[in-house]
């Protein structure tokens, strides 16, 4: 019989193995991350909204397995629709709104048989403003990242299973790297983004994190993200892997450039081929580009709240929709036109491969809870629109954790996950555990 915290140590797909098998109720499952919680989110605070009785109520009440999520306690990132909770946005706007129905990708989770278990801090918006008062579980003197900080920290501390976050910059993969778990944003427009906060119509992607290579491809099966049966070798042997050293890798911190160093080596020593990947020069400011189209579209996605709501709205926005940084329709447009370009040039010199893989963040958690760290390292594969899997691993000179991440063309998530499955056994690190209580 395994204890309530020998449960919470499950990552969710050996969690969903158990549930299968009978060895292990949803409910006790549930009570696990609970009891989890109750000791850990006075300093962690990943939740902005966790009600105990109506998780375990919802643990309770289900019926026999109805779908590949069947019993995991699932966290979702506070700018994403649920219907039996509040979804506040981090706003002043919002405070105790409550949608009328679930976000797609909740309905989805539900009809899978995942429990909601709580809703989890975040940027304000997702997109700037108010801080997330989270904290980093390793350490709470450190960020957990942004903007879905919360949803990172939930499954580094073992109060969920699995959780839902967002990128339009860098807030799925960052928070990975400083959180010290696996976390994954698919192919722009693969999950449905219906019931989520609109920033950036061109960049939001809904992704989720796990404590291994299997969590993630356990979500992006139940979501149809994937739509072929996984072939998973741990094997890399034979394997094509491309290092790329992004235009401006001289930001990052020693620890992390090792990191992708040793990444390197070890796949090398593994049997795999690993070349260094030469891009065009188009590619040297994609960072700056998807800063043009992510303040571009945003001017529209807050003008409603910017009319009805003005002294409520953090200035942030405002600047924002009254288009402080000078965006022209015409500069937007030439923007959009560049990075198509590039995705296509991508997805051609990029296919030969496995993945590519790129420095995880720009070193660990900042220690500084005014600050969620610098996304540059995440900001041109948000633009490219392909899909990013971050691989913990490594760790800095203050023994923080320490990511990389993997990148493929677009809607080759499915191969994606194979080579992921494949790096997280080559460095030694195929699965986590939630940090010590």
């Amino acid at each position: 019989m395994k204890s309530i915290d020998d449960s919470a140590c499950l990552t969710a797909s050996e969690a969903a193995a158990e549930i299968a098998s009978g060895r292990l109720k949803p409910s006790d499952l549930m009570a696990a991350n609970l009891e989890r919680a109750a000791r850990l989110e006075p300093t962690v605070k990943a939740y902005v909204h966790l009600d105990p009785n109506a998780a375990m109520k919802a643990a309770r009440n289900l019926g026999p397995s109805s779908g590949l999520l069947h019993g995991l306690p699932i966290a979702v990132k506070d700018m994403i629709d649920t219907a039996d909770m509040p979804t506040q946005h981090n706003s002043p706007i919002y405070e105790g709104h409550r949608p009328a129905k679930d976000a797609a990708i909740v309905a989805i989770t539900r009809a899978q048989g995942g429990v909601i278990i709580g809703k989890t801090d975040t940027h304000e918006f997702a997109a700037g403003g108010r801080l997330p008062k989270t904290t980093n579980p390793h350490d709470k003197r450190h960020t957990a990242g942004g903007s879905s900080s919360g949803s990172a920290a939930a499954v580094a501390a073992g109060t969920a299973a699995l959780s839902f976050g967002t990128q339009t910059g860098g807030s799925t993969l960052r928070p990975a790297s400083f959180c010290g778990i696996f976390g994954m944003k698919p192919t722009f427009g693969v999950v449905s983004r219906e019931g989520a906060k609109l920033y950036s119509i061109s960049l939001d992607t809904i992704g989720w994190y796990g404590r291994s290579v299997a969590d993630l491809a356990l979500m992006a099966q139940a979501q149809r993200a994937i739509r072929r049966p996984l072939q998973m070798d741990d094997d890399v042997k034979g394997k094509r892997f491309a290092i790329y050293q992004m235009p401006e890798s001289s930001r990052a911190e020693t620890a992390a450039i090792a990191a992708l160093a040793s990444t390197a080596d070890k796949l090398s020593n593994a049997g795999a081929d690993v070349v260094e990947l030469s891009l065009p020069s188009e590619f040297d400011d994609l960072a700056t580009t998807q800063l043009t189209i992510m303040k571009g579209e945003g001017r529209a996605a807050f003008l409603d709240d910017y009319l009805q709501s003005h002294d409520l709205l953090a200035q942030d926005f405002r600047d924002r929709v009254e288009d402080a940084d000078n965006i022209s329709f015409r500069k937007l447009r030439a923007a959009q036109d560049h990075i198509a370009r590039c995705r296509a040039i991508f997805d051609t010199n990029t296919d030969e491969f496995s993945a590519v893989i790129a420095i995880g963040a720009a070193g660990e958690a900042p220690r500084d809870l005014t600050t969620t760290g610098d996304a540059y390292f995440q900001r041109m594969w948000t633009a490219l629109q392909v899909p990013t899997i971050g691989l913990p691993g490594f760790s800095g000179a203050r023994g923080m954790p320490i990511g990389v991440q993997l990148i493929g063309p677009r809607y080759e998530d499915a191969a994606l996950l194979e080579a992921a499955f494949a790096v997280s056994h080559a460095i030694q690190m195929p699965r986590v555990s939630p940090v010590p209580i």
